[in-house]
């Protein structure tokens, strides 16, 4: 057995938050190991380029992935925990999901490792008693990058890497399931915005 076959043999007995902290080490290496190729370049000024959800929900496509019955998706101040923050309130239907999605440009000047989305999740105060979990989903381009099953009653804040789109428009969905009792699954998420720097 080779060297990289014990290596990935032990990445994949990581858990998946490790694997994600392991694979943007490895975009970390890789943009070291091209800046340390070109230290005779000039120096580029960078900025940070953000986009916001809540400021951009108006352009949101909101949907149901059955009946909406139930369903309510807005933007507004949310307490968590005792804790306000603006965000995205997203209280799935009776049954299925709810479904909120964006259409991102992603600057072309876009510098690897690319675009982090930051948020944070929670359950409006005042919710009763979990009568089960709520699944929080991220989707990209369709696929499913990040998903928690919870019932936060404090903010818990997260922030992943996206795949590389630098030029390209981003299809990023937020999704909520209720997946025992709809009743008071009034999960939100906090200022969500992806993040990341240009030149």
């Amino acid at each position: 057995m080779t060297q990289l076959d014990t290596t990935v043999k032990e990445l994949a007995a990581l858990s998946p938050a490790d694997q994600e902290r392991v694979h943007e080490y490895v975009a970390f290496l890789r943009w070291r190991s091209g800046a340390a190729a070109d230290l005779t370049a000039p120096a580029q000024p960078e900025r940070v380029w953000r986009f916001s959800f809540l400021e951009h929900f108006a352009e949101a496509d909101v949907r149901a992935s059955r009946d909406a019955a139930g369903m309510e998706v807005k933007i507004g101040e949310a307490a968590v925990g005792g804790e306000r923050r603006p965000a995205l309130w997203q209280h799935p239907p009776v049954m299925g999901e709810s479904r909120i999605e964006f259409h991102v440009p992603i600057p072309a000047g876009l510098r690897a490792p690319g675009a982090r989305l930051r948020f944070s999740i929670g359950m409006r105060d005042g919710a009763q008693a979990a009568a089960g979990l709520v699944a929080y989903r991220v989707r990209v381009d369709g696929w499913q990058i990040w998903s928690r099953a919870a019932w936060p009653v404090a903010w818990q804040p997260f922030e992943i890497g996206l795949p590389f789109q630098a030029g390209n428009v981003l299809r990023l969905t937020f999704a909520t399931d209720a997946l025992g009792s709809h009743h008071f699954a009034w999960a939100v998420w906090g200022e969500p915005e992806l993040v990341g720097a240009t030149e």
